[in-house]
């Protein structure tokens, strides 16, 4: 059985620009580590629980089914993203559907492809949402000032707007249960891997974060990143 996968997201840097910022705060996010070796499979069976769900309580493509690309031990692997309006809706969806027939047999037939690894519980600092079969930067960081490193954010996406990725989503989550050396992740959103290749292609090669890194390495460490797209159908 191949190992675990795991959401991750792009290094925030220290900026200079200020941006007002507007994201949404406080959204609960579920990161959700999957064994499996048929992606295939298990991404149909997640769009007839997602289709279940809507059905049972409303709510529109729950589950988010994410593969990794270039991600280390994690590429080619997936993880499974659901967001909600806060903890406690965790808890409220949960009993909601913890006795439902329906659900049981569709949880039960997905052990049978499947295996559970790690789970991780966010909140959101900042959260600019995702793009419906995008792509994502995503990096584990440590930092002892949060409010310093959202700050640096306003900055990044200053640096994405003045250089053609208005589209960038960048949003800044804290890890409030699962967590080991990591305080937090950033995600950089993109419609697409082409996309996201192009906007990877721009930071490296212009050296556009060079002196926001050396900022930024002031207040918070990168411990790791990855790039994944979303194959949720």
């Amino acid at each position: 059985m191949k190992s675990i996968v795991r959401l991750l997201i792009l290094p925030a840097v220290l900026a200079t620009a200020v941006v007002t910022l507007k994201a949404q705060t406080g959204t609960a996010m579920v990161a959700q580590a999957i064994l499996t070796e048929d992606h295939d499979a298990y991404v149909a069976a997640i769009a007839k629980i997602n289709a279940e769900i809507k059905a049972k309580t409303g709510m529109e493509g729950l589950r988010h089914v994410y593969v990794g690309d270039f991600a280390d031990d994690e590429s080619h692997l997936i993880v499974v993203v659901s967001r909600f309006a806060s903890v406690a809706a965790i808890a409220g969806f949960d009993a909601k559907l913890r006795d439902d027939p329906e659900m049981k047999k569709m949880l039960g037939d997905l052990k049978a492809i499947r295996k559970l690894g790690p789970s991780w519980l966010y909140k959101a600092v900042r959260d600019e949402g995702f793009y419906d079969g995008g792509a994502v930067l995503v990096t584990d960081i440590a930092t002892a000032d949060e409010d310093a490193y959202a700050k640096s954010l306003d900055g990044l996406k200053a640096i994405m707007d003045g250089n053609n990725f208005k589209d960038a989503k960048i949003s800044l989550w804290r890890i409030v249960a699962g967590r080991r050396e990591a305080t937090h992740l950033v995600v950089v959103s993109l419609p697409s891997q082409a996309r996201l290749a192009e906007m990877l292609d721009a930071l490296s090669d212009k050296e556009l974060l060079k002196t926001w890194n050396v900022g930024a390495s002031k207040i918070r460490k990168s411990l790791r990143n990855g790039t994944y797209h979303e194959i949720t159908k």
